[in-house]
């Protein structure tokens, strides 16, 4: 196994352990993330809420690892994803995300891929962290997504600073 696939693997199982951390007053908000990376491209995870059992609301993420740590200026974390990528991961009609690691820190970012920008990056910002708090901020976004007759107007708040106009 070479270097970038055990920085991947690391990555995705970090991955796991930040979206299912609990919440302290909210509890657990996410059900075992399932694997799809070796069956769907640019889809590595399909996540569920944990929710009453008339609607199980869900979204899908990939999950991007690096152990280059950050730019300078800006403290993005290097990571790229492609234009191809991007348009992929808009075009599901569900709530869809990337997931940036940093390997060495143990750190995750969450940034939307549900069409706000179709084009790829080399860097992802760092303005959502995977914390209680945010991860209280993503359940919420995406139950309101799938209990809103308005899906098709969907905006996630988790978009780059530089995509907003």
């Amino acid at each position: 196994m070479d270097t970038r696939e055990v920085i991947g693997e690391r990555g995705e199982s970090i991955f796991r352990v930040l979206i299912t951390r609990k919440h302290p007053s909210r509890g657990y908000l996410f059900d075992h993330p399932r694997f799809l990376g070796e069956k769907k491209r640019a889809i590595d995870f399909y996540v569920e809420l944990f929710h009453d059992e008339s609607l199980i609301p869900f979204f899908f993420v990939q999950v991007k690892s690096t152990s280059q740590g950050y730019t300078q200026s800006d403290r993005r974390l290097k990571v790229k994803v492609t234009d191809s990528d991007m348009k992929r991961l808009a075009a599901y009609p569900a709530p869809t995300y990337v997931i940036g690691i940093d390997e060495q820190a143990e750190q995750g970012y969450i940034l939307s891929a549900n069409g706000e920008s179709s084009t790829g990056f080399s860097s992802l910002c760092t303005d959502y962290p995977l914390i209680p708090d945010v991860l209280a901020l993503l359940w919420d976004e995406v139950k309101a997504y799938w209990t809103s007759p308005h899906q098709a107007t969907f905006r996630s708040i988790f978009c780059d600073p530089k995509w907003r106009k």
